[in-house]
């Protein structure tokens, strides 16, 4: 049983707009440098994490988080571990009120040498406060870039210890999102004992007959299997009676 989608419309504030934020961190190397594990609401997850202020941008709330001892998921392997160990892992939060903001975004890692590349991550999503698989209020990446490599002033990524990184968002307006509501658990109705009892008298998905002094009764194997070791053993793939449509029962009474 599945729920009917959630309609939300929001209003960005921002029709079709682009805006940029920006985090200057002047000194890197004075950040937690422990590796984060697990969910964001555990202390091993918080122990690696470095926060910007909450900035505006397209009339939404950001705020860059960065992981300079890298941060990986609980249930990772060894291998996948040691991976993310060796990368700053980057994400861009959404700290807005909006169920469901359409936007465009790219981090980027800003090289501060002239004529070198930025390094850059770019994407798109549904923001939002409904943990339903169809919105989020965080994206980013776990390996944006090797420590190594941020970590080597020669190559620009920090320079006097200062890092920069840089946010671009669009958004588009009014526009009307779908979100998926979280689909309850089904429960069955507490009436197994009734519903056995309405097939074996209306003889639906019957799929052998029982015949007693001459009376016909439909029945189904898994529930005579089920219920009798007598029927067990004579409905059994060894048995000779084990494919037969119809049984005949001797030695007792049709209204037993």
């Amino acid at each position: 049983m599945t729920s009917p989608p959630v309609v939300a419309v929001c209003k960005s504030r921002s029709p079709s707009k682009t805006e940029i934020i920006e985090w200057q961190i002047e000194q890197w190397s004075s950040l937690p440098s422990g590796h984060s594990v697990g969910h964001r609401d555990s202390e091993s997850y918080r122990q690696g994490r470095t926060s910007s202020e909450i900035m505006q941008a397209v009339g939404e709330k950001w705020q860059i988080v960065v992981f300079p001892g890298g941060m990986s998921k609980g249930a990772d392997t060894a291998e996948e571990l040691q991976r993310k160990k060796e990368h700053v892992a980057i994400y861009l939060h959404y700290k807005g009120d909006c169920p469901a903001l359409r936007a465009k975004y790219s981090i980027t890692l800003v090289n501060q040498l002239p004529g070198n590349v930025d390094e850059t991550g770019r994407g798109s999503t549904t923001f939002g406060q409904v943990n339903s698989g169809t919105s989020t209020d965080n994206i980013g990446w776990s390996n944006f870039i090797k420590r190594s490599r941020l970590e080597d002033e020669s190559r620009g990524w920090k320079v006097n210890d200062r890092v920069i990184i840089r946010a671009t968002i669009t958004t588009f307006g009014d526009l009307e999102s779908t979100v998926a509501a979280a689909a309850p658990a089904f429960t069955p109705p507490n009436t197994v004992t009734t519903d056995l009892e309405s097939m074996l008298n209306s003889g639906e998905a019957s799929d052998i007959a029982l015949y007693v002094a001459g009376r016909e009764f439909k029945a189904h194997r898994v529930i005579l299997r089920a219920r009798s070791p007598y029927f067990k053993g004579l409905l059994s793939s060894s048995m000779r009676d084990a494919d037969a449509d119809g049984l005949p029962i001797a030695d007792t009474e049709p209204d037993v």
